[in-house]
């Protein structure tokens, strides 16, 4: 599914949401708030659904869940119960499902490609080179490969809205052996490729997002430090 169909299916879909609601064709009635995080909570189970991500999935399903427990008549669920199966439940599909990007990383590993392997095949991606000190990344509403080259690298700035993203930093020197990367991922799926050597101190926000590591870091090495937060979205950390 190309990134345009993606959204431009769920911008239809929540305006379809937000019609029917404000006519009162449902019986069961729901406030602003509520359709905000419903139209968010869609998006991320789309987003999970197409990577394959089934925590992802999982807990988008268990939130809709505990929002809407009363027209569901399970409110004899608490919401700890909810969340408690949720996370049984998604450690087990994920054991027996594995993430898309995987199958990307194996690639990698052999072949630097500039193309963006999905599961059904390659999909259109802007493709970039940043050569920076400073890097500062703005995406949104696309699928986006940015391969950073840098002899000084000292802070990277990177926003992701809406959009795929992945970041290749193995061709990276950071300044005096640190670095801050400040990350605001929002509604988005980013993977960040970063060399093994690399000890990541991750200080990240989660808002109803997922954070995920593949691979292990060496024992001792440059050291990162992650600031800022990942709302309704995931981040994959893969060290190669």
């Amino acid at each position: 599914m190309k990134t345009r169909w993606f959204w431009g299916g769920f911008f239809i879909l929540s305006a379809v949401i937000l019609v029917t609601n404000a006519l009162g064709i449902f019986e069961y009635r729901i406030g602003f708030f509520t359709l905000i995080m419903t139209i968010a909570l869609v998006a991320a189970l789309l987003g999970s659904l197409r990577e394959l991500n089934m925590p992802g999935v999982v807990f988008s399903v268990a939130f809709m869940a505990i929002i809407y427990a009363r027209p569901l008549h399970i409110t004899a669920l608490v919401p700890w119960t909810i969340l408690g199966a949720a996370v049984l439940l998604s450690m087990g599909l994920g054991l027996l499902i594995h993430p898309r990007h995987r199958n990307w990383e194996r690639r990698y590993r052999h072949h630097h490609f500039h193309e963006h392997w999905r599961g059904d095949g390659f999909e259109e991606t802007n493709t970039a080179t940043v050569d920076d000190a400073n890097v500062n990344l703005d995406l949104s509403m696309a699928n986006s490969i940015r391969y950073i080259h840098s002899n000084d690298l000292q802070t990277a700035n990177i926003h992701v809205n809406m959009a795929g993203a992945k970041l290749y930093f193995d061709d990276v020197q950071l300044h005096n052996q640190q670095a801050t990367f400040n990350i605001d991922v929002s509604l988005s799926g980013v993977e960040l490729y970063v060399p093994k050597t690399w000890q990541l101190d991750c200080q990240l926000n989660n808002n109803l997002g997922h954070i995920t590591e593949t691979g292990h870091a060496e024992s001792a090495g440059p050291a990162v430090t992650l600031i800022g937060s990942v709302s309704l979205g995931e981040l994959t950390i893969i060290y190669i």
